[in-house]
């Protein structure tokens, strides 16, 4: 086992002046530093963790996502991580979560923690081996609103406008890149809300999409933990735990097991309630307001390989209408069909209301139906 350093992990580093400490005083937090977009609800340290979610494999492969998922993990360097769906368990995230603390020292940035009862040192390096994520690019804060995060939330959101406080995941336009941003916030950041779009996001996105880490995402997973907000850190805390060789509380429960499946997928309005295993239905937002759904798969309309990373309503429109085209074509060819069923068309548009500051992925799961 590596030489960790168990204990006198939290000292106090005592300041040069007699001015009272930030800590001190009340608590602010930096939007600057981690969030390009929020505006988080008042949350405490103290709430429940949430298992860290998986994909949904077959929800990607019918809506023809799978391929460019995939090759969004791998230019990000998680693929190691993302295929690790080890047991989590609820007291071991919780302790492990609202302890952490990140140092970045010039020389030496480490990450702070507790094991159950144990506190815990580690190299930042050896942490990214923990979670097999590749220890290059700064380590520095992100700086305010950033030029190329906001260029590469302008490309995806296709030039979405509106303030940047209120930009969200939602605003995505391509299905696989929104779906990665879900996951990276239920997964990888062990903290981030599952709504507001942040430079965490755009960070890992940029090395998903460009295969280029300016950022160090192991720096950016620390500094996460060591914020506010929701709790999906289990694998993390899972991993750390087998990579220090520590053993399990034998009273511990393990939490439940998540996947981004299709009934996950709604509550982020995905996809339309409607929509099933055979029939899924996209929810693409323009920033404008307005909102085509359409039916997946649409692999070559949708595909990451393709930049801008982002649709023009009036493309969108324009593919729809040939594939209505040609269905109507090749249904005057066949022979007639006398089952009436009423199917979901291929596509509509609509004017969806704005949704509220977040969009909670727990928030009724009294409708989830099992693992797809």
């Amino acid at each position: 086992m590596d030489n960790y350093n168990f204990g006198e992990v939290f000292e106090r580093e005592t300041t040069s002046t007699g001015r009272p400490s930030r800590a001190s005083t009340r608590i602010r937090r930096s939007y600057n530093e981690d969030v390009i977009a929020p505006s988080f609800e008042p949350e405490e340290d103290n709430g429940a963790p949430n298992a860290s979610s998986f994909p949904c494999y077959n929800f990607l492969s019918n809506a023809g996502l799978l391929d460019d998922f995939l090759t969004l993990v791998g230019k990000a360097g998680l693929t190691t991580y993302m295929e690790d769906e080890r047991k989590q368990y609820y007291m071991l995230t919780k302790i492990f979560v609202e302890s952490f603390k990140f140092n970045n020292k010039h020389f030496h940035p480490t990450v702070a923690f507790r094991i159950y009862g144990n506190p815990v040192t580690m190299k930042l390096k050896d942490f990214c081996a923990a979670l097999d994520i590749a220890p290059v690019g700064t380590t520095r804060k992100i700086e305010d609103n950033p030029k190329a995060l906001l260029e590469l939330y302008r490309e995806i959101t296709n030039d979405d406008c509106r303030t940047i406080q209120r930009g969200k995941i939602r605003n995505i336009q391509l299905p696989a890149i929104k779906y990665f941003a879900y996951y990276l916030a239920t997964s990888i950041l062990g903290r981030e809300n599952t709504s507001n779009i942040s430079s965490y996001h755009l960070a890992f996105l940029i090395a998903a999409l460009t295969g280029e880490t300016p950022y160090h995402l192991g720096a950016l997973v620390a500094r996460r933990l060591s914020n506010k907000g929701p709790i999906f850190g289990g694998i993390i805390a899972s991993r750390i735990l087998a990579r220090l060789d520590l053993p399990l509380d034998p009273t511990d429960v393990e939490l439940t097991p998540v996947r981004l499946d299709i009934a996950a997928m709604k509550s982020h309005q995905f996809v339309t309630t409607d929509s099933s295993m055979d029939n899924i239905v996209y929810r693409m937002l323009f920033a404008d307001g307005d909102e085509r759904e359409v039916l997946l798969p649409q692999t070559d309309l949708f595909s990451v390989h393709r930049q801008p990373w982002s649709r023009s309503k009036e493309e969108v429109d324009e593919q729809l209408k040939i594939q209505g085209f040609h269905q109507q074509h090749d249904s005057e060819d066949a022979e007639p069909s006398y089952d009436y069923t009423v199917m979901h068309p291929v596509a509509s548009s609509s004017t969806y209301p704005e949704p509220g500051p977040s969009s909670s992925y727990y928030g009724d799961t009294t409708s989830w139906g099992p693992w797809e």
